[in-house]
């Protein structure tokens, strides 16, 4: 009992802190208290917003520090009725005389014949770990105290760090989008106050932002290189007869790009037939994107893009599909590209009578 106590009492002055933040239509729809949490449920539309859950959390901490008396009388149910602010849950029914429970001056005022403890000091801490629905305009809140309450406001210290530390790389760091996910999967399973988690995942969804507007300033680059390296070795191949070619191209698995070197292989290089093999982390052996384009020529020669692909792409269990003069496919993962590259280059020289560079 002496364990549920402050959960019980909380319970009381959490109602009045919602009543507080989301106005007077706020009623009781039933609560639960052990001794390892507390549980309540309350009228209200819709889920509260992250700085209404803080306003809440921060009036109940408010009030544990304040160390407010918490004092219990019995009455005459009518003398109860009529004390101004007194709450009762919605349809229970009082017996008469009827006990009333009361936390400091005018901070709650309720009819209850629980246990309590004596001074709001006795919580030591209050943490809000869930705000969730229940039923249509019913919502709960569930929260600890005591050294439930340290353990998550603890928790929530070390989380803060590791985001604030990750806050902290440079966009560019190696890895650092799968770092913040990584993070992020911790978070949503950690023990800690709902609005600090709240602010946590939109603190990671920022670094990971971050690293993917770097990653794509990155690729944009080298999509460049690429393109200016191509365009060359596509001028050498039209200067050397060359029909057809295959390449790695580092553009790593960005369909976007990929219509790019389609569109610089169609322009410099009209007559020959081009596939491009780009991994999306080099020497990582994850996935793997081919694409290819064939002019008429080669087509009615018997190379068609869309077997081609596929027949690439066989070898790392990779998939295709598209047209006989314009596909793509891909592998989610691959050991080995230059296996790719060579079965690529065996498929094309088997379909038409050239080497293939």
């Amino acid at each position: 009992r002496r364990q549920v106590a402050p959960n019980h009492s909380m319970t009381h002055i959490l109602n009045a802190a919602l009543r507080q933040v989301l106005g007077d239509s706020v009623d009781q729809r039933g609560s639960l208290c052990n001794d390892e949490k507390l549980r309540f449920d309350f009228s209200h539309k819709k889920a509260m917003t992250l700085d209404e859950l803080k306003k809440t959390e921060e009036i109940c901490q408010k009030i544990v520090g304040e160390s407010l008396p918490v004092k219990a009388e019995t009455m005459p149910l009518a003398d109860a009725q009529a004390i101004e602010g007194v709450r009762a849950v919605f349809g229970e029914v009082y017996p008469d005389p009827v006990r009333v429970v009361s936390v400091g001056d005018d901070t709650s005022i309720e009819f209850c014949g629980g246990t309590h403890v004596s001074n709001t000091a006795e919580a030591e801490a209050f943490v809000l770990v869930e705000e969730t629905a229940v039923a249509k305009g019913i919502r709960r809140i569930t929260a600890v105290t005591r050294d439930a309450a340290r353990e998550a406001i603890t928790e929530g210290e070390k989380y803060s760090k590791i985001v604030a530390d990750a806050e902290a790389l440079a966009a560019d760091t190696d890895g650092l989008d799968k770092q913040a996910g990584s993070i992020r999967k911790d978070v949503d399973g950690a023990f800690m106050s709902a609005t600090l988690k709240a602010e946590l995942r939109s603190r990671i969804e920022g670094i990971q932002k971050k690293a993917n507007e770097a990653k794509k300033a990155a690729l944009a680059k080298r999509v460049d290189i690429v393109l200016n390296d191509l365009k060359q070795d596509l001028q050498n191949a039209v200067d050397s007869g060359d029909r057809v070619i295959v390449l790695n191209v580092d553009i790593g698995a960005d369909s976007k790009a990929s219509q790019k070197v389609i569109n610089a292989v169609k322009k410099t290089a009209p007559e020959v037939a081009f596939m491009g093999l780009s991994e999306e982390e080099p020497g990582s052996g994850g996935k793997l994107m081919a694409f290819a384009v064939v002019p008429d020529a080669l087509v009615d020669a018997g190379l068609k893009a869309d077997e081609w692909v596929r027949g690439a792409l066989e070898v790392c269990g990779g998939r295709g599909g598209g047209k006989p003069g314009n596909a793509q496919g891909q592998a989610p993962e691959c050991k080995d590209a230059n296996e790719v590259l060579s079965a690529a280059k065996t498929f094309a020289e088997s379909k038409v009578e050239a080497e293939v560079s």
